[in-house]
C-alpha cells in the first residue's frame, strides 16, 4: 500500500489526479512515496490512487468510506480487480463490478521475483490475441476453480492444477522470458503453483516454504532483480 509524503510524485500522473479529483472534486496538491515498484504487475496505479483519493478527502475533511474509494478507483482502471485488493486487502474476486470476499489459506506464502525491467501494461495486453479456441477457454476456467480452492483450503494438489494460463502467459511469455524461468525454479523449488503477477514481468509462488523458493528466485534474478516474500495484508488501505 503506498503512504503519503514527499518523495516521489507518480508517473503518468493523470490517473492519480482523476482519482483525487473524482473524490473531491477540486485540484490539489499531492505528493505520495510509493513503494510498489511500477509497470511490474503489482498493482501500484491501484495502490497509487486509492492512497491518492483518500488522503485527498482526509485534507478536506471528511473520512474516507471503502466502497466509495473501490467505485472511484476501479471506474478509472475500468476493472475493479485491483482496486479490490488495494481497498480491502486480502483475496478477492469481482465479476462485473461485484466483489467478493473468498477465503484465503493462513498457511500459504507468497513469493515473488521482481526483475529490474519493467513491463508497461499497454505492451503487455498487446501481445494478446483477439481470439481464443472454446477448448483453451474451458481449460482457464477449470484452472480458476482450482486456483480458488487451493487458496482456500492450501491444498498442494489443487493448487498444481491450476497452473498453465493459456489466456495471458502463453501469448506474453516471449516479452520475459525471464518471468518463465523464474516460474520453472520456484516450482523446481518445492512451490505449489507459480504465475506471472498481473502483467508482468513480476512472478508469484505459493508455498509453505517461502525460504527455498526465495533462494530459487534469487537464483534466477542475480543482478537482474530481487525476490520478496510478502505477507497477505487482509485490513486493505485503512
Amino acid at each position: 500500500m503506498a503512504e503519503l509524503g514527499t518523495e516521489y510524485v507518480p508517473k503518468p500522473t493523470d490517473f492519480v489526479r482523476q482519482a483525487v479529483q473524482a473524490a473531491v472534486n477540486r485540484p490539489m496538491r499531492l505528493a505520495i512515496n510509493n513503494d510498489v515498484p511500477r509497470s511490474r504487475g503489482l498493482g501500484s496505479s491501484a495502490a497509487v490512487m486509492v492512497a491518492g483519493a483518500a488522503a485527498a478527502l482526509r485534507a478536506m475533511g471528511e473520512e474516507p468510506q471503502s466502497q466509495e474509494l473501490y467505485e472511484l478507483v476501479a471506474a478509472i482502471e475500468g476493472h475493479g480487480d485491483n482496486a479490490g485488493a488495494a481497498v480491502y486487502g486480502g483475496l478477492v474476486a469481482v465479476a462485473d463490478g461485484t466483489l467478493r470476499h473468498l477465503e484465503l489459506s493462513p498457511e500459504l506464502s507468497f513469493v515473488f521475483g521482481v526483475p529490474n525491467e519493467p513491463l508497461k501494461t499497454a505492451k503487455a495486453r498487446m501481445a494478446l490475441p483477439e481470439k481464443m479456441s472454446r477448448r483453451a477457454a474451458a481449460r482457464n476456467v477449470a484452472r480458476v476453480a482450482f486456483l480458488v480452492e487451493g487458496l482456500r483450503t492450501g491444498d498442494a494438489a489443487a493448487l498444481a492444477e491450476a497452473g498453465g494460463d493459456e489466456i495471458h502467459e502463453t501469448h506474453r511469455g516471449r516479452l520475459s522470458p525471464l518471468t518463465g524461468r523464474m516460474m520453472e525454479a520456484a516450482l523446481a523449488a518445492g512451490a505449489y503453483h507459480a504465475a506471472w503477477s498481473g502483467a508482468g514481468p513480476a512472478a508469484v509462488a505459493v508455498t509453505r516454504d517461502p525460504d527455498l523458493v526465495l533462494a530459487a528466485l534469487d537464483g534466477v534474478l542475480g543482478e537482474r532483480g530481487r525476490a520478496i516474500v510478502l505477507d497477505v495484508d487482509r485490513d486493505g488501505w485503512q
